[in-house]
C-alpha cells in the first residue's frame, strides 16, 4: 500500500494525510480517527513531521548566502571564498602638543598605552598611543625650551595584552579576546626559545607572493565572534615551533560612539632617560577630530560584500570593484559615488574619481583623502590613477503653501505648518535622498504633504535648486557652478550677499540674472539697484551651469566661505549624478498653511479665493 503523495507539508494538511492513508488499510476499516486515542497519535506524528520539515528547511537555508540568517553560518560561507568579515573600528584622532620644558630636559618620549580622555556629546573615552614617541626639545621663537609633539595619532579604545605559549600536541587555537577589538591594530610578536628579541608578525590576505619563512598570520572570525589567528605551516609563512610564546597587543574600543571627539585632556605619562617627569601640562592643538570609529560588519552587508570581493579578486577594474574595496577599506564612509574620468566634465581619461561623505561630517579630512587613495592604489592597475575627491552639495529649497479645511482638521494652522515641515524633512531623510545617485520625485513628495493631515485639501510646493559656490578670498577668479540638472529659462538666480575688495566695506553686493541668460551685481540702497557689473557671467540653460568671470572677492555675509546660489529647474524631478549630492537642509525648507475658503465654513463662494501661483 502505497503511501499518499505529498503535496503540502502544512500540519492540518499532513494529519489528513496520515488519516487516509490508515483508512486505506483494511486492518484500520472499522477506527474511528476523530476518536481521542487515535486523534492524539495523528497529532504526535503530524507534529514530528512538521518539525522535521521545518528543520530541513532551515538547514537548507543556512548552506546559501542569500537565504543564511545565523552569522555563524554566514560567515562561514564568506571564509569559503575568501572574504574575512570587518571587526569594530577604533575611532582615530590627531592632535599636536607642545611642552615648555626646563634645560636638563633635552627630550621626551610619550610612552605607548592610554594616554589622553577625549570627550564628545556622548562622553568621555580613552585614547590611547601605539608607540613610544620620542621628541627633542628646541628653542622656539619666543626663545623658550619646549618639546613639540606633532601630528600624534591617537586611537580610542584600551591597549591590552593576551599571550600563549605553543603547544604542537594538540589543536591550538589564538584569539583575541574581545569582540570589540580593532583587528587592524594588532601587534602580533613571537618570542622563539633561544632568542631575547621577539619576531614581529605581520596581517597577510594574499597567499599568491608568500614564502615559507615568512612572518606573517591569518585571521578569521570565530562562533563567538572573536577573532582568532593563523599561523603558516612553512609552505605558506612560517611555522610556529613548540613553546615558543605568541604576543597578542590589541585596542578594545567603544566603537562609533567615540566620533567627533574634539577635546583633549592628557592623562598619560612623559619620561627621559627612563624617568617618569610629573607636573607637565601640555598645550594641546586638535589637528583632527576623532573619525573612523565603527562597529563590527553586520550580516547584511557580509552577505553583499563577500560574493563581490570574491568577484574583485584583489583587484580594482571595474566600479563595483571599486565599491566594495571602499566599504570594506574605510566603514566610516556613509555615502560614495565611484566614476570613471571618461565621464566626468571635462574628460579626463587615465583616471578614477571617488566622492565620499563620512559619517558627521560633509567632507574627509586631508589625512583621511590621503589614507583612502594610498589603501585602494594597492589593488589598481598600472595605467589607472584613482583620485579621492569632495562631495558636491545640491540642495533642494522647498516652499510649500499647504490649503485646509478648518471643519475636518484638528490641528490649528501652526500646528498644520508645523508637521508639514516635519514631513518634508522626513522625506529628505529618505533613501532616495541625502546620498548620491539620488533622486527627488516631485509627485510623491506633493502626495506625501496632501496625506499628512485629513483637512489639508491641497498643496502648491515650489522647488528650489541651491549651489554653494566657495571663493578664493582677496583673489581675482573664474567661478564655475554646475548644478547637474537642467536650469529653467524662466528662472530668476538669487544669492547670499558678499563684499568686493577694494569697494567700500559697508556695501553688500548679489548676484541676480539680467537679460536672457547674463548675470549682474548689484547693492541696494534702499529701494534703489546699484550695478557694479551688468555682465558679470553668464547661464548655461542646458548644461545647468553658471559662469562667473573673474571677480576679487572678499568676504561673504555671516563669516561664510561659500556664496548661496539659488535657481528654479526645468523640471521638478531632480537626479544627482557622479560626484553630485542631494540634500534637503532645515533652513531651505518654508511652510505655510492658507485656509481653503471654497472648503470650508468661512465662505460659500469662491470668489474670494486668491491662489499661489505654481
Amino acid at each position: 500500500m502505497a503511501f499518499n503523495t505529498v503535496t503540502n507539508l502544512d500540519f492540518e494538511d499532513i494529519k489528513t494525510s496520515l488519516k487516509e492513508y490508515l483508512r486505506s488499510s483494511e486492518t484500520f476499516s472499522d477506527y474511528n480517527f476523530e476518536g481521542s486515542v487515535l486523534s492524539q497519535i495523528l497529532d504526535v506524528l503530524s507534529y514530528n513531521t512538521y518539525y522535521s520539515a521545518l528543520n530541513a528547511n532551515l538547514i537548507a537555508n543556512e548552506v546559501f548566502f542569500d537565504s543564511a540568517s545565523i552569522r555563524e553560518n554566514v560567515v562561514s560561507l564568506a571564509k569559503i571564498v575568501g572574504y574575512t568579515p570587518r571587526s569594530a573600528k577604533s575611532s582615530k584622532a590627531v592632535i599636536s602638543m607642545e611642552i615648555p620644558v626646563p634645560p636638563q630636559i633635552e627630550a621626551l618620549t610619550l610612552k605607548k598605552g592610554e594616554a589622553f580622555l577625549g570627550t564628545n556629546s556622548n562622553g568621555s573615552y580613552i585614547f590611547s598611543v601605539l608607540d613610544d614617541v620620542t621628541r627633542e626639545a628646541y628653542l622656539n621663537s619666543a626663545g623658550i625650551r619646549v618639546v613639540t609633539f606633532s601630528e600624534i595619532e591617537l586611537y580610542q579604545g584600551n591597549l591590552l595584552k593576551v599571550q600563549y605559549t605553543v603547544d604542537t600536541s594538540t589543536k591550538q587555537h589564538f584569539i583575541v579576546p574581545s569582540a570589540s577589538a580593532d583587528v587592524d591594530l594588532l601587534l602580533v610578536t613571537v618570542n622563539q626559545n633561544n632568542t631575547s628579541s621577539p619576531l614581529t608578525y605581520r596581517k597577510s590576505t594574499n597567499i599568491t607572493n608568500l614564502r615559507p619563512d615568512d612572518l606573517v598570520y591569518f585571521i578569521q572570525e570565530n562562533k563567538n565572534e572573536q577573532f582568532e589567528l593563523i599561523f603558516g605551516d612553512n609552505v605558506f609563512g612560517r611555522k610556529l615551533e613548540n613553546l615558543e610564546v605568541v604576543g597578542i597587543e590589541y585596542l578594545t574600543c567603544n566603537q562609533d560612539e567615540a566620533n567627533e571627539c574634539s577635546s583633549f585632556q592628557f592623562t598619560g605619562n612623559f619620561t627621559f632617560n627612563g624617568a617618569v617627569i610629573r607636573d607637565i601640562n601640555p598645550t594641546i592643538t586638535v589637528n583632527q577630530s576623532s573619525l573612523g570609529g565603527a562597529t563590527p560588519e553586520n550580516i547584511s552587508s557580509i552577505k553583499y560584500l563577500a560574493p563581490r570581493y570574491y568577484a574583485a579578486q584583489n583587484r580594482a577594474v571595474t566600479i563595483k570593484d571599486y565599491e566594495t574595496l571602499i566599504l570594506q577599506l574605510y566603514p566610516n564612509v556613509e555615502s560614495f559615488s565611484v566614476f570613471g574620468g571618461e565621464d566626468a566634465s571635462p574628460p579626463q581619461y587615465g583616471k578614477v574619481f571617488i566622492a565620499a561623505k563620512p559619517y558627521g561630517a560633509e567632507t574627509l579630512t586631508t589625512t583621511a583623502k590621503q589614507e583612502l587613495q594610498k589603501a585602494i592604489r594597492e589593488y589598481t592597475i598600472l595605467s589607472v590613477i584613482p583620485e579621492i575627491i569632495d562631495p558636491s552639495y545640491l540642495y533642494l529649497e522647498i516652499d510649500s503653501f499647504v490649503y485646509y479645511n478648518n471643519t475636518t482638521t484638528k490641528r490649528t494652522k501652526q500646528q498644520l505648518a508645523e508637521i508639514v515641515r516635519n514631513v518634508i524633512l522626513g522625506y529628505g531623510s529618505d533613501k532616495d535622498l541625502n546620498r548620491f545617485n539620488g533622486k527627488f520625485k516631485y509627485s510623491k513628495l506633493v502626495g506625501t504633504i496632501d496625506d499628512t493631515d485629513v483637512g489639508i485639501t491641497s498643496n502648491i510646493t515650489r522647488i528650489r535648486m541651491q549651489k554653494h559656490m566657495k571663493f578664493l578670498t582677496n583673489v581675482f577668479a573664474s567661478y564655475e557652478v554646475c548644478y547637474g540638472n537642467r536650469i529653467s529659462p524662466n528662472t530668476d538666480l538669487r544669492s547670499s550677499g558678499f563684499k568686493i575688495t577694494g569697494e567700500n566695506s559697508t556695501y553688500v553686493y548679489f548676484f541676480e540674472k539680467m537679460g536672457t541668460n547674463t548675470i549682474a551685481i548689484y547693492r541696494q540702497n534702499g529701494s534703489e539697484k546699484i550695478y557694479y557689473s551688468k555682465n558679470a557671467g553668464t547661464i548655461d540653460y542646458e548644461k545647468g551651469e553658471i559662469n562667473i568671470n573673474a571677480i576679487n572677492i572678499n568676504s561673504a555675509v555671516g563669516g561664510l566661505d561659500y556664496i548661496e546660489l539659488s535657481v528654479i529647474p526645468t523640471s521638478n524631478d531632480i537626479v544627482a549624478l557622479r560626484d553630485t549630492y542631494l540634500s534637503i537642509s532645515q533652513a531651505d525648507v518654508s511652510v505655510t498653511a492658507i485656509l481653503d475658503t471654497i472648503a470650508s465654513a468661512s465662505r460659500t463662494s469662491g470668489v474670494g479665493q486668491i491662489p499661489v501661483s505654481s
